[in-house]
């Protein structure tokens, strides 16, 4: 099935709405290294695809990242799941994009030390009641960071819409190539045992 500049725009669209909305929705979390979190079309036929075509999106400001997640999913789509990547001349079940973008982020650490009002040592102790009325000294020292958001998106190929997407929030993307590499096996890992989604049964 040929790929219309008509669609390819909406993927690009799709890319840059989920890049946005897992940006907005990580701003308040910082405690945690990864989250990772999927959802789903209930209508969707799960059980009936078997095959699958990328689809290029250019939604992504770090390309250093495009040399490790392509291979990742193919290798969790086709060795863990079962699915066969095919060509376009194929008629795929299924068109497989992702979105990566990331996000500096300043997180503020403070430290010092305080004693409040009254604090000293007691008559008894030897001082006459002597005491502070309360001083303390803080500081705050700014801490930079960097956020990564990969979105992995698995798109009918014949009705067009998404039926399953994947995010994975990356609290601190490392600098480190090794440490980055391991950082999107476990991401795009991590999502993909959410596929095929388990569907509860009334």
């Amino acid at each position: 099935m040929k790929l219309t500049k008509e669609f390819r725009k909406a993927v690009r669209s799709m890319a840059i709405l989920a890049v946005g909305v897992a940006v907005a929705s990580a701003l308040p979390l910082a405690a945690s290294a990864q989250q990772v979190r999927a959802n789903w079309s209930k209508d969707a036929p799960f059980a009936q695809y078997r095959t699958y075509e990328w689809v290029p999106s250019e939604a992504t400001n770090h390309p250093f990242y495009r040399q490790y997640v392509g291979g990742y999913v193919n290798y969790a789509l086709t060795k863990k799941k079962g699915l066969r990547q095919v060509t376009a001349a194929q008629n795929p079940d299924l068109y497989v994009t992702y979105h990566f973008s990331t996000r500096d982020v300043m997180d503020w650490d403070t430290y010092g030390y305080g004693f409040g009002p009254g604090w000293g040592w007691g008559g008894g102790w030897g001082w006459g009641g002597w005491g502070w009325g309360g001083m303390s000294y803080y500081q705050s020292r700014p801490t930079p960071r960097v956020m990564g958001y990969l979105t992995l998106d698995l798109i009918d190929a014949h009705t067009r819409k998404i039926v399953w997407r994947g995010e994975a929030i990356q609290n601190d993307v490392t600098k480190s190539g090794n440490a980055e590499e391991k950082q999107v096996a476990h991401s795009v890992y991590k999502m993909l045992d959410r596929y095929p989604p388990k569907m509860k049964h009334d």
